[in-house]
């Protein structure tokens, strides 16, 4: 549990991650820090004038005592960056947060965490491949993260709750309101078999520039992300280029050309940014979530009829790999990469080849 002076640190105007991090390699603890002398800040901060009064006067710790007082009446934790229990994950991220508040009563340094985004406008076809992947996720002790806002994100908090999966709802304001209101009751059901999570303190409002910050946390709290339906410019496509940045796999389900929600996740997968998702079995395989039996004799695989010749050549050089890497292939088929690359994308669409962590391929069993 996060102390008033570690709080009241992550509130410092002027301190961020990364010089969180090379202060507390320097100090014992926070209020160490704010014991310090004015010379001595001085040479940390140089010219910060602002900074360096903030915490010799300890300007914020009147608003952080009131924030204690409303997280001790609500059962509200702070964790800070350096304690044991702030997730594993997210201290992977060079931009993490110095602290976050959580309301809950699950863990969220699970084995496995799953994050699910994408349109507020959900369709059928939207809501029945969400439902479908969560319903297959649960026999493998996942937590499902989302933002709670309409559309995919609210279908995958419900889901999970009818499902008995844990699930996370990250937060773009603080934690003495729910938005959008209409979520209020299935935020209170998420306490319960799960949380609520957000780097803001109270009287933090649902402004727009605070959902990037929101989108960063989903995404570092996270394995994998999937996103299903999207728009071409969309806070979801924001999230799974934070996914791909921090080195988390990404996962799209493609939906009907033309229409505008499923353009987000086509351009994932058409550029490579995501892999594509033909059945739930196949997030599985591929985060190597599945047991698989040990097989004496190996499967004869039937290689495909309909495949155009460079379809064939590069299905000939993955065949002869157990997983081969996408610039491995190029350099055995010699083709100009902007004809590989369609080439793959038809294979994997046809469901003939996997695309695996790091751009690897294999053939599909």
């Amino acid at each position: 549990m996060a102390s008033i002076y570690d709080i009241a640190f992550a509130n410092i105007h002027g301190i961020g991650p990364s010089t969180a991090k090379e202060i507390m390699k320097i100090y014992g603890s926070t209020e160490d820090f704010f014991n310090e002398s004015r010379s001595n800040l001085e040479s940390i901060f140089k010219t910060k004038t602002k900074t360096i009064n903030e915490i010799l006067n300890k300007t914020m710790f009147p608003k952080v005592e009131k924030e204690m007082e409303f997280m001790e009446k609500y059962n509200i934790k702070c964790l800070f960056f350096t304690s044991e229990d702030y997730p594993k994950r997210l201290l992977q991220l060079p931009d993490n947060p110095i602290c976050f508040y959580f309301q809950g009563n699950q863990d969220l340094n699970m084995d496995r965490m799953v994050g699910i985004v994408g349109t507020r406008n959900a369709t059928e076809y939207g809501r029945q491949q969400t439902e479908n992947i969560i319903s297959e996720l649960k026999a493998y002790n996942v937590g499902i993260v989302s933002g709670l806002a309409y559309g995919i994100d609210a279908i995958s908090h419900r889901q999970s709750i009818k499902e008995e999966i844990p699930t996370f709802a990250v937060l773009g304001h603080g934690l003495d309101m729910i938005y959008p209101k209409d979520n209020h009751d299935l935020a209170l059901e998420m306490i319960n078999n799960g949380g609520l999570v957000t780097e803001f303190m109270t009287n933090t409002r649902p402004e727009r520039y605070n959902f990037p910050r929101r989108n960063r946390i989903i995404a570092g709290l996270c394995d994998c992300i999937i996103v299903i339906e999207a728009a071409k410019k969309s806070g979801s496509l924001v999230t799974a280029d934070l996914a791909n940045q921090y080195d988390r796999e990404v996962f799209a389900v493609p939906g009907r050309v033309g229409d505008i929600y499923s353009e987000g996740c086509n351009y994932l997968i058409s550029s490579q940014r995501a892999s594509i998702i033909h059945d739930p079995k196949d997030i599985i395989e591929i985060m190597n979530w599945e047991f698989k039996t040990p097989t004496l004799y190996k499967k004869e695989t039937k290689k495909p009829t309909n495949l155009s010749k460079d379809e064939s050549i590069i299905y000939d050089i993955i065949l002869g790999k157990e997983e081969i890497h996408i610039d491995d292939i190029s350099i055995e088929c010699t083709m100009n990469p902007s004809v590989l690359a369609s080439c793959l994308l038809n294979l994997e669409l046809e469901g003939i080849i996997r695309c695996l962590p790091k751009k690897t391929y294999k053939i599909c069993s």
